[in-house]
């Protein structure tokens, strides 16, 4: 496992992902999805998060009915990843970090 998008969509319960930093928004998720179009919501969260001065963590859960929004931030890079309930939340931290990690080293 190299830590890339492709290998966090190969697990099983993963719906898709979110990358932000700074204006630019990158969003794969099916296109019936709710989250679909919530472009703006994402950038909100994305705002908020990165102007809070006491940050809960790099790594954020928020848990829904029936999804659960894992959120990794480094630096100024932002992955959100949006998986079901059922999902491994191990692997998915896991192959999340990597992933942050080698976004944030390279230019997006």
């Amino acid at each position: 496992m190299k830590g890339t998008v492709k290998d966090l969509l190969k697990i099983s319960g993963v719906h898709g992902y979110a990358i932000v930093r700074d204006r630019n928004i990158q969003i794969k998720l099916p296109s019936k999805h709710r989250f679909a179009g919530a472009k703006n919501q994402i950038k909100i969260l994305y705002d908020d998060l990165m102007q809070a001065q006491k940050r809960p963590g790099n790594t954020i859960e928020i848990y829904l009915e029936d999804l659960v929004l894992t959120v990794f931030i480094s630096g100024i890079t932002m992955l959100m990843v949006l998986s079901s309930t059922r999902v491994n939340l191990a692997l998915v931290r896991m192959t999340g970090k990597l992933v942050i990690a080698n976004l944030a080293k390279e230019k997006f």
